[in-house]
């Protein structure tokens, strides 16, 4: 006799990032039962922050920027869209963008209707397969300055599994380059956060149709 789970739903509790879940279960078999943990996958969709309120809403006016974060994620998956702070103030075209760590382009998205301010949201047209334990760098570009920031911020990383922003000195971190249309933002200073994110889901991407 093959040995029966019978789950127990009250002992369905979620990480932090919301993508796995740790369920309390119950085998019974024919000498006996024993009490098990089951690891399982919520499947996300996941982000970095969640939605704060950044400290610094609107840095004030400044020549147009792209502006990231690094980030790595504990298990192959599917990063769908990316999402920003704005400032009522950071107004024009935004253009979201995802990169490996060498500065090859993997995704782009151009933010449609917005709200006047808060945390916007778009997704890629094709979800981009990433690597466990892999360093991208998501981040977006703005013609207007008035972007959100935190100064001194990864000083220390960000755990919110299964994402990860990584600390001043690991790989990068909250990073910016000025220019006049989206480039892969090298540069750094006083590890600032930008209130740059990821949309993260577990899983492979759909097989095309045959």
């Amino acid at each position: 006799m093959l040995p029966v789970a019978t789950i127990n739903s009250a002992g369905l509790t979620t990480g932090a990032g919301g993508g796995v879940a740790s369920i309390s279960a119950t085998l019974s078999g024919i000498t006996g039962s024993t009490s098990v943990n089951v690891q399982a996958t919520t499947g996300c969709p996941c982000s970095i922050w969640g939605s704060p309120v950044p400290t610094i809403i609107d840095a004030g006016p400044d020549n147009p920027v792209e502006l990231g974060v690094a980030f790595r994620a504990d298990s192959n998956g599917l990063v769908t869209g990316v999402r920003f702070y704005k400032s009522a103030a950071n107004t024009g075209t935004h253009v979201g963008n995802l990169w490996s760590s060498n500065g090859t382009l993997l995704a782009t998205a151009t933010f449609g209707t917005e709200t006047a301010s808060g945390w916007q949201h778009v997704n890629f047209s094709t979800p981009v397969a990433v690597t466990a334990n892999t360093v991208y760098v998501m981040s977006y570009h703005t013609n207007r300055g008035h972007f959100s920031v935190d100064r001194n911020y990864f000083t220390v990383g960000v755990d919110n599994p299964p994402l990860h922003a990584l600390a001043n000195g690991v790989s990068g971190y909250g990073v910016y380059t000025y220019t006049a249309g989206s480039a892969f933002p090298a540069n750094t200073t006083q590890s600032s956060n930008y209130w740059v994110d990821v949309v993260y889901s577990t899983g492979a991407a759909n097989p095309p149709d045959r």
